[in-house]
């Protein structure tokens, strides 16, 4: 289930406040060790109520990055009635076809993209809270979605596959202090913790057994390695080492600076950082390993 009903029925997260913001995000750990990003946002904090943009990110082992990005204005901004997609422009984001699968599809003379995300994984229950004078609410519509498509720029990166997870999050509420994600992809496993503040969205599904994370807390290194262990109740713990460089991007990239020195003042992450990385998983005495994505926003 998505944001609409509490965007549309709930009279705390009003689409006409100033506070409002929405984001829809695709994450791709490709079979070729990369990884895209691809995000849409709109809201009301900028320059022009329902401004919308989109930014798709795709870094590589071996090839400079590709990046993407448009913005418009509100006329040229839509969101679906199941706020499950937007259009920026020609570029899309979400739901758009019969069937439950989300396509990232963007063209320009400097980077192409059409991106398939099949559905998949378990469905976690939606996180929501008072925050600040405001409601904010997480959702993974997709946990463990089989992907494939292309994204090229020139003679850069090509065809691709992998898997993704799809979020979702938005409201009227300001959560603040940092943003951490740790999202592992595998054939036996999904796993997802989505933690901002006071909420947290969480996940875990091993062959098809669910694990409760809500409890537990996760610890973060300074090797930039993550870790979280639900001994002794649970003989189940993980541990996700970076495997590749943090690749930032800027997360205000379409504020004016007046309005990035008011985004930092309300805690809103100016400098976003994705990485690949390497899952261990102990559970019941077995060991899993699997690919995993990273995800930081300060």
């Amino acid at each position: 289930m998505f944001l609409a009903w509490l965007l549309i029925a709930c009279a705390s997260t009003p689409l006409n406040s100033l506070a409002w913001r929405e984001s829809w995000e695709v994450l791709v750990a490709t079979e070729d060790g990369g990884l895209i990003d691809a995000r849409g946002t709109v809201g009301n904090s900028g320059m022009r109520r329902g401004e919308g943009h989109l930014h798709i990110d795709r870094w590589s082992t071996n090839e400079t990055p590709i990046f993407y990005s448009v913005g418009n204005g509100p006329n040229d901004v839509d969101i679906s009635d199941a706020h499950d997609a937007i259009r920026v422009g020609t570029a899309l984001l979400g739901r758009f076809e019969a069937d439950e699968h989300w396509t990232v599809r963007a063209a320009s003379p400097n980077a192409n993209a059409i991106i398939r995300v099949n559905p998949g994984g378990v469905l976690p229950p939606m996180s929501t809270g008072i925050v600040g004078d405001g409601q904010w609410t997480l959702s993974a519509p997709i946990t463990h979605g089989p992907t494939h498509g292309w994204f090229t720029a020139g003679k850069r990166g090509g065809m691709l596959q992998g898997r993704a997870i799809v979020l979702h999050r938005g409201g009227d509420g300001q959560p603040t202090g940092p943003r951490r994600g740790v999202y592992i992809l595998s054939e036996a496993a999904t796993i997802g913790v989505d933690e901002q503040g006071d909420l947290r969205l969480s996940w875990a599904n091993i062959n098809g057994q669910d694990f409760d994370l809500s409890q537990a807390e996760m610890v973060h290194s300074s090797d930039g390695s993550v870790r979280m262990d639900l001994r002794p109740s649970t003989d189940f713990w993980f541990e996700v080492i970076p495997t590749s460089p943090l690749w930032p991007t800027d997360g205000h990239p379409h504020l004016l600076a007046p309005e990035r020195w008011v985004a930092a003042a309300m805690g809103r992450g100016a400098q976003r950082q994705v990485a690949r990385g390497q899952a261990t998983i102990h559970v019941a005495g077995r060991i899993i390993k699997s690919t995993a994505i990273l995800v930081m926003v300060d």
